[in-house]
């Protein structure tokens, strides 16, 4: 899975539950209600030699700081616990509603474990015996 498919899924996600606001891929302001998204932070991190954790932070913002929904922050919690990506569902593993002196805002945390698949190994063949006749020679 790669950070565009995730992104796209946040995106697609949003859309189909806030299908009256418009849904912006980047931070904005602005007096329009809408929503806007952006990744925040990408990590990758070795566990062992073929696990890998990824980590992805997103930040949702309501681009109206003086006209905020009372059920916003509880919709964008049931929009985005678990979203499906290519098929397979991922669930957050945080998410955060601010509203201190900023735009308000949901961070939203996303973690993946991956595993590096190796070469398959090549199995032991069969030997096969043929019958050879040795001549022998003089010097």
């Amino acid at each position: 899975m790669s950070i565009n498919h995730l992104t796209d899924s946040i995106s697609t996600t949003l859309t189909q539950h806030f299908p009256n606001i418009p849904i912006l891929p980047q931070t904005g302001t602005g007096p329009t209600p809408g929503i806007s998204y952006r990744l925040q932070s990408a990590q990758l991190t070795r566990e062992r030699s073929d696990r890998f954790v990824q980590s992805y932070a997103f930040e949702i913002r309501w681009l109206d700081a003086d006209n905020i929904p009372a059920t916003l922050p509880d919709e964008l919690f049931e929009a985005l616990e678990t979203i499906d990506v290519e098929g397979t569902p991922y669930r957050a593993t945080e998410l955060r509603w601010e509203t201190e002196n900023v735009t308000p805002r949901m961070l939203v945390y996303y973690t993946m474990r991956t595993t590096k698949m190796s070469e398959p190994a090549s199995t032991m063949q069969q030997l096969e015996e043929r019958p050879t006749t040795l001549k022998a020679t003089r010097e």
